[in-house]
């Protein structure tokens, strides 16, 4: 389970936070992660398209948007053939678009109108990733709320149940968080 924040570039490098280069690390879905493939540009919110490899919906800045999130990602993964993953695969999604509800929603007046969370799915042949797009450059910060806190644990959660998860910021167009799952038996 690797952790790690990188500003992704053009030229397939990753920039640092001590802002050293280094090569994007091959792994699971052997290319760089990113909004690449999905859409595009932004859908409306309620907006949606499912492929055989890729599925995108727009959200709102609500709370709702949380269990549109975890509705749509059990009904690709149920389409995939992957309702295994789906239990974690909704915990994660949860957790990525509750943050996004909370820490990325623009605030200028009038500007919620113009944004909409892009919740994605990708599946490659040995893995799916789960990816939340906001308007937000702000990278996600793992908290350590302490015991009596009810929240700040999101991140941690989608350490614990992702194989690898990460974020990149996307050139003029905020972020995006994403989380990647194993499927079971695919080599």
């Amino acid at each position: 389970m690797t952790a790690h924040s990188a500003y992704f570039r053009a030229d397939g490098l990753f920039l640092q936070a001590n802002g050293l280069r280094r090569s994007p690390r091959r792994g699971l879905g052997d290319e760089p992660r990113g909004w690449r493939g999905l859409s595009m540009a932004p859908l409306p919110v309620g907006g949606h398209f499912i492929r055989s490899a890729s599925a995108v919906r727009g959200l709102g800045f609500h709370p709702a948007s949380v269990k549109d999130a975890r509705d749509f990602a059990a009904t690709v993964l149920g389409g995939w053939g992957l309702l295994g993953l789906s239990s974690d695969i909704r915990l994660v999604a949860s957790e990525l678009v509750t943050n996004a509800c909370r820490h990325a929603a623009p605030s200028a007046a009038g500007m919620l109108a113009d944004w909409s969370i892009q919740f994605g799915l990708t599946r490659a042949a040995s893995s799916v990733t789960c990816m939340v797009s906001d308007p937000s450059r702000r990278a996600p910060v793992m908290g350590d709320p302490g015991d009596l806190h009810e929240g700040g644990r999101g991140l941690r959660l989608i350490e614990c149940y992702s194989a690898e998860w990460g974020w990149d910021i996307l050139d003029g167009q905020g972020k995006v968080v994403w989380a990647t799952f194993a499927i079971p038996g695919a080599s």
